[in-house]
């Protein structure tokens, strides 16, 4: 009795795929998202957030200041569906993060943080790849990472565009720690260089960025709504305002329309300054937006027309410089590239850098080329004046 009851359950259950399978272009399953944020979103949910040490070993393992060991490799064992699913999400193309560009400054962006965590993650899990032999694979996983720094800085905002640039550099440290410790065969380093490439051009341009940061801070220079920045931009307790914001907040309070319509002109003349010094060398566009960065706050005490210039005025020089350290390593990676291609084609370096290829943005220069004994290094022929320093980037050739 039992075993004829089982056979009409099986009949059953075969009846009903048989009809659901002849019928299936009638009822057809919709599609998968062609919006990489809602798969993201997905990962923040299924994410299991490591505790404080191992988030520590996560990141300083994706920085490469460690080595993979069974604690990391375990957790890492754990997260795969979450790393299967940011693959996925970095090959869309679209990413729209659904933000509310009507709350102005107090827009709320709780998913750069949820990046940063995903972008240790995956790099973690290029390097521990690495570690196992599999250097193709580990390459795949570093682009995922520049994927992600795309999408992470797929809204025109600069914050989201700091973000990017931070998740991009890790992402190239960690595509040069792997060229250093592993022979790659000439067709996975021809496909990581035209991937560079396309990465290169996919980016915002940064005027554009500054162009809409411009826009929504002279939104707020109206009677109306000049007063919705204090709470935004000063400090919470008398202790957190300096002399100089006591000021500013006194003559933003009694802000007329004469006011704002004075505010608005300066700080429209004060970014015309700063975009055409983007159009300048390295080493004088930095001098001039130190020197704009500086101008409102000097001026304000004694010009009321710089008050909301001395408040909004991000430090463009250092944004600025860090978009040119980031495009200068960018360019010194596709460089070594071609040093690899060229040692894997001719099973030697060259002994000069062939022409034509990505320069140094802090002099505009190609790179200063030298073999050594485990492989070469280029060095820019510009300082970063930030770190007063010049930059330069080594790489193995391993046997």
């Amino acid at each position: 009795m039992k075993i004829s009851k089982n056979s009409k359950l099986i009949n059953s259950i075969l009846i009903a795929l048989f009809l659901f399978v002849s019928t299936s272009s009638a009822f057809a399953l919709p599609p998968d998202p062609d919006n990489a944020a809602l798969l993201y979103y997905q990962v923040f949910l299924l994410y299991e957030k490591p505790d404080d040490t191992m988030k520590d070993m996560v990141a300083d393992l994706a920085k490469g200041k460690i080595e993979p060991n069974t604690r990391t490799t375990q957790f890492i064992e754990s997260q795969k569906t979450v790393i299967r699913l940011v693959v996925t999400a970095a090959e869309l193309p679209n990413c729209n993060w659904g933000l509310k560009y009507s709350d102005g400054l107090s827009m709320e962006l709780p998913y750069l943080s949820q990046i940063r965590h995903l972008t240790w993650l995956i790099l973690a899990d290029a390097r521990t790849i690495a570690a196992n032999g599999n250097y193709e694979l580990a390459i795949d996983r570093c682009l995922t990472a520049r994927k992600l720094a795309l999408h992470a800085a797929s809204e025109p905002i600069i914050i989201n565009f700091l973000v990017g640039i931070s998740i991009e550099k890790l992402a190239n440290k960690c595509i040069q720690d792997i060229l250093s410790s592993a022979p790659i065969d000439l067709e996975t380093l021809q496909y990581l260089k035209a991937q560079l490439d396309e990465f290169d051009n996919k980016l915002i341009p940064m005027k554009f960025l500054w162009e809409t940061e411009r826009e929504v801070m002279a939104s707020y220079m109206t009677p109306e709504k000049v007063g919705e920045i204090i709470p935004l931009l000063l400090g919470e307790t008398e202790e957190d305002k300096s002399e100089e914001i006591k000021i500013a907040n006194e003559l933003i309070l009694s802000a007329d329309e004469q006011f704002c319509q004075k505010n608005l002109d300066y700080y429209n003349e004060y970014w015309a300054a700063v975009f055409s010094s983007f159009d300048l060398p390295y080493e004088q566009a930095y001098a001039r937006l130190e020197k704009l960065g500086n101008k409102p706050s000097e001026e304000f005490k004694e010009n009321p027309n710089a008050t909301m210039a001395a408040i909004l005025a991000p430090a463009v020089q250092k944004i600025y410089n860090n978009d040119v350290h980031r495009k200068t390593f960018s360019n010194a990676l596709k460089t070594a590239l071609e040093m690899y291609i060229i040692n894997v084609q001719t099973n030697q370096l060259p002994k000069t850098l062939p022409d034509d290829l990505p320069k140094d943005l802090f002099s505009g220069k190609p790179f200063q080329y030298a073999k050594t004994a485990e492989g070469f290094i280029l060095r820019c022929q510009g300082k970063d004046l930030v770190k007063d320093e010049i930059p330069e980037y080594k790489f193995k050739i391993k046997k």
